[in-house]
């Protein structure tokens, strides 16, 4: 056997061994089938077996990782590394500017990361977070990392583009109240908005009520001008800009096929696919975050992007190369490719790039007052599924938009109020999906609340009864009480703003 053979036997082993130690993780447990409801007369078709599929999945991870991905140059590899140590500097430097933009100072990030030092002890010396930790541990509630950043981001290695704001846009119109003493009740116990910031896990808090902005809170050195990473909050704002592209024309119906818009998804595993299909997670490709695809595909997008094309593959190639294990349509499943193909969507329909598309349909005509990054891969092609770096005052607004049913503060009608119905409607029997269109319940469907949502807790909340939207960035993935207390706290400011407007 050739050199080059054993090098794609012995790499794709590493990454499949890898990948597979991993474990599973709530990511996983939200990612299994989900049948759709009985149809009056017919029968329940049964969801695919997860362990039987996943052992198949692995086979196909040796021949990503492997027959598709590794070079079989020897004097090319070692050029591509050769070069890696000058990349892993701007790598570095990309990151820290990324989270913390101060691009005047000798060491990107130096202040910034001063000030999260320091927010950290005091928060350590109050005594504040021990009491929390010491609170949440007697409810069998945990938080695993109690780290100061979103320390995940820091080890994704893809390049971003700008995401251009308006410089004339208006700012918020202001109503700003001291929220810091509302309580709010969880798990028996009584806090207050500031004890919510003590458990060291949130970095930032804001809220608007009625279209004012009433109040926002950092911690961890994270202020106003931080771009968070959302994550799979990046979800719900695709498939927002889809629906104004349907609004415009360029895509005639969701029920098309995605293969009549991307003729390159033809005789793969996304024939067949609709739009809706991609845009209720029910494509029937198979798809598990973590441990599976989302790293493999990180890994294999970030060495391609590092090598120069050597070794990986493009956001394209990866979500090619996916297997399907149900028919187009008929289970929900928690699915990052189907949102990245609707990212490819919008690029073939539009013709420009998504950051661009983004800045143009929704950034600028809302009035975002800050510019956003978005993730690329090594041909500028959006990951789309994450990815969306942003400021808590712009995705605070950005909910919203969806609140005034898709208008502006000024009254523009930005995403069509029909699709923003669409995007919040669980009734399968009126068209809609589990999570509607990557936007899922807060609560119970039946209340009407309902949030954007990110690894890390990353939250874009909405309840409409109480006129209220709030924003929540979190740096925890492993925090169990994080989503149902947000909830809470929320619900609290909600009903305490809606009080005092009454008043």
């Amino acid at each position: 056997m050739d050199t080059s053979a054993w090098r794609r036997l012995l790499g794709a082993a590493v990454v499949t061994l890898a990948l597979a130690a991993c474990g599973t993780s709530a990511e996983t447990e939200q990612a299994r089938t989900q049948p759709e409801p009985q149809e009056p007369g017919g029968t329940t078709p049964e969801p695919p077996n997860e362990g039987v599929i996943l052992a198949a999945e692995l086979l196909h991870m040796v021949e990503r990782s492997g027959l598709y991905s590794l070079p079989s140059d020897p004097a090319q590899a070692l050029l591509a590394l050769s070069t890696m140590p000058e990349q892993l500097g701007q790598i570095i430097a990309m990151h820290l500017g990324r989270l913390y933009p101060t691009p005047n100072e000798f060491i990107p990030g130096f202040g910034p990361l001063l000030a999260m030092l320091q927010a950290r002890a005091e928060l350590l010396l109050s005594g504040g977070q021990a009491t929390r930790l010491l609170q949440d541990a007697t409810d069998f509630e945990f938080s695993i990392l109690l780290l100061p950043v979103e320390a995940t981001t820091a080890i994704v290695i893809l390049p971003t583009q700008v995401v251009r704001a308006n410089p004339a846009a208006a700012a918020l119109p202001e109503a700003k109240q001291d929220l810091g003493q509302i309580t709010y009740e969880v798990n028996g116990r009584t806090r207050t908005v500031d004890q919510f910031m003590q458990s060291g896990s949130t970095n930032a808090i804001a809220f608007m009520h009625k279209g004012r902005f009433i109040y926002d809170d950092y911690q961890n050195g994270f202020n106003s001008k931080t771009r968070h990473h959302m994550w799979s909050v990046t979800k719900s704002v695709t498939t927002s800009l889809v629906g104004i592209a349907v609004a415009e024309g360029l895509v005639d119906s969701i029920h098309d096929p995605i293969t009549k818009y991307i003729a390159e998804a033809s005789g793969t595993v996304w024939e067949g696919v609709s739009v809706e299909d991609l845009l209720q997670m029910e494509s029937g490709t198979y798809w598990v975050d973590v441990p599976v695809h989302q790293p493999e595909q990180l890994v294999l997008m970030g060495a391609d992007y590092h090598s120069n094309g050597l070794v990986g593959m493009t956001r394209d190639e990866y979500l090619l190369r996916l297997t399907r294990v149900s028919p187009p349509g008929e289970f929900y499943r928690y699915n990052s490719g189907d949102a990245q193909m609707l990212a490819w969507l919008l690029e073939r329909v539009y013709q420009r790039p998504y950051a661009q598309i983004l800045s143009e349909k929704i950034w600028q005509p809302a009035g975002m007052q800050d510019d956003a990054l978005v993730m690329v891969d090594r041909l500028g092609n959006t990951f789309a599924s994450m990815g969306l770096h942003a400021t808590p005052r712009d995705m605070v607004r950005f909910g919203e938009l969806h609140r005034r049913g898709g208008r502006s503060i000024d009254g523009r009608q930005i995403i069509p109020a029909a699709w923003v119905a669409a995007s919040h409607n669980y009734d399968k029997a009126s068209g809609g999906g589990p999570r509607g269109y990557m936007w899922p319940h807060l609560g119970e469907a039946e209340s009407g609340n309902y949030t954007a949502e990110g690894y890390g807790h990353q939250l874009v909340s909405v309840m409409p009864a109480l006129n209220v939207v709030g924003v929540r960035f979190g740096n925890d993935p492993v925090d169990t009480i994080a989503q149902k207390e947000w909830e809470a706290v929320l619900a609290a400011v909600g009903k305490h703003l809606e009080a005092g407007a009454a008043d």
